[in-house]
């Protein structure tokens, strides 16, 4: 799964510059008049200049993005921006008024405090977005943990490079560099960046590291080597972006490829997602998990006494599971069986119904009598709309494996976690504990992601909900 956040901060920016041109022209209308508004004229007449100044803004934002640059600028840099674009949009306005006949009608100390007040506003606005868009972004989306590959040649250019870019989406988790004959730096670091393995067990490290994308680049004589090992990281679900060399020409400067700093690249991914069909998959995350965790405490007041009372132990279940890309994480659930199913589990090994790496019994002796009941009404999974809020998890995704199963995964089943794990999913909508070929589970998973969209998420989630009703699959 790879999205791009360049349309996700133009939007959020621009929607902040226009709230700060709403507010200083309120602002120094108030100033000037002591009160908002004193006629239906002195209405229209701050309608007129308010949506003036919107249109220059706008177009001029779309004609050429202002703020692309804005998380590399300093501080003074960014008051120097802020004002010439504030001198733009004031003159274009002013324009648009004096055709209009209308610019006479305006106080002269209006038109003097609304550019300075929007200067003052829009600086600190932009300051504060600084501070806020990174952990904003990682709470929507998460930050993207990049691995970085590249011959001897490249590698400490392309350390510098990415750590140049102040990308705060990115988390750089560490570089494999490739060498001719000795090591160089089989341990240790280039550039503060950690070498987190050699060239021949690059593969193996994907496999079991948290890891999105990966960025390679090598020389043209190595190119030819590394096509096996791009085919198994994109059978990963790992997204690849690939650096090709791409001649500067003088009458065509643009380019439609991903950059990083100098490089060009080339992204493989198994789903391109549109930004806003991932904000809405958000939103409806969170709304869900708001609607759940209130349940959620309700439910606690009756479900708590009758675990503590049919078995000592603590009331929530919480387990380490592997999430997107490796993430580990705890799930959370409502207790369901005896304090010591983890340890019984290893003497039930012989009697699971499941063909592959799950673990699945029907009449499985750990769970308790309340905890059957849980399980067949669905009740036990509330908790986890609780890791839903946290973002560990979706309402709709995979689901995630145990730490024991992910390390028996091949790189074609780590492409089942290339996606947010979920609440449920196709798994549980096509028959869930019915489904007893994990295979089969792997490919609904599979299907699911390549075939993702947002209105899909939505099916789920009404299938489920007719699912729980009808108790069907459930044990």
């Amino acid at each position: 799964m790879y999205q791009r956040k360049s349309k996700l901060q133009t939007l959020l920016i621009l929607s902040a510059d226009c709230v700060c041109i709403f507010v200083s022209l309120i602002l120094a209308n108030y100033i000037r008049n002591k009160r908002l508004f004193e006629s239906d004229n002195a209405r229209m007449d701050f309608g007129m200049l308010l949506g003036s100044c919107l249109v220059v803004y706008l177009a001029m934002n779309l004609l050429r993005n202002t703020n692309r640059n804005m998380f590399l600028r300093g501080p003074l840099h960014e008051l120097a921006g802020i004002v010439r674009n504030n001198l733009i949009m004031f003159g274009g306005a002013a324009v648009i008024l004096y055709f209009f006949n209308l610019l006479d009608a305006y106080s002269r100390l209006v038109l003097f405090l609304f550019p300075v007040f929007n200067c003052v506003l829009m600086f600190l606005v932009h300051q504060l977005w600084k501070k806020m868009m990174p952990s904003l972004y990682q709470w929507i989306f998460e930050q993207r943990k990049i691995l970085l590959v590249a011959d001897e040649e490249n590698a400490a250019m392309l350390v510098e490079t990415m750590k140049g870019m102040k990308d705060f989406s990115y988390d750089l988790t560490g570089i494999v560099p490739i060498v001719e004959s000795t090591p160089l730096w089989t341990e240790g670091e280039i550039s503060g960046v950690p070498v987190v393995a050699d060239f021949e067990h690059l593969i193996e490290y994907c496999q079991m590291a948290s890891l999105d994308e990966v960025i390679v680049v090598v020389e043209n004589k190595r190119r030819k080597d590394m096509l096996p090992i791009l085919e198994t990281m994109a059978e990963m679900g790992i997204t690849v972006h690939y650096e090709i060399p791409v001649p500067e020409l003088a009458s065509a400067s643009q380019k439609a490829l991903s950059q990083f700093g100098s490089f060009y690249a080339v992204t493989y991914a198994n789903r391109v997602a549109p930004i806003g069909q991932l904000i809405l998959k958000r939103v409806m995350d969170l709304a869900g998990a708001l609607v759940g965790c209130v349940i959620l405490l309700v439910l606690t007041v009756f479900v708590a006494p009758l675990i503590k009372l049919e078995s000592p132990g603590p009331v929530f279940f919480a387990q380490k599971r592997v999430g997107r890309n490796g993430r580990v994480f705890k799930m959370y659930k409502f207790r369901s069986m005896y304090a010591d199913a983890e340890e019984r589990k290893k003497e039930l090994m012989a009697q699971n119904e499941m063909n592959g790496l799950m673990f699945k019994m029907e009449n499985d002796p750990r769970i308790t009598k309340v905890g059957r009941f849980l399980r067949k009404t669905s009740l036990d999974e509330f908790p986890q709309f609780l890791n839903i809020l946290k973002g560990d998890m979706s309402l709709v995704g995979t689901r995630p494996p145990t730490l024991d199963e992910f390390k028996h995964y091949s790189p074609y089943h780590k492409k089942r976690l290339s996606f947010r794990p979920g609440l449920t999913g196709m798994w549980q909508v096509s028959g869930r504990s019915d489904i007893t070929d994990f295979e089969e589970i792997v490919r609904l998973d599979v299907e699911y992601i390549d075939n993702w969209s947002f209105m899909l998420d939505v099916k789920i989630l009404l299938k489920t909900v007719l699912a729980v009703f009808k108790e069907s699959g459930a044990k």
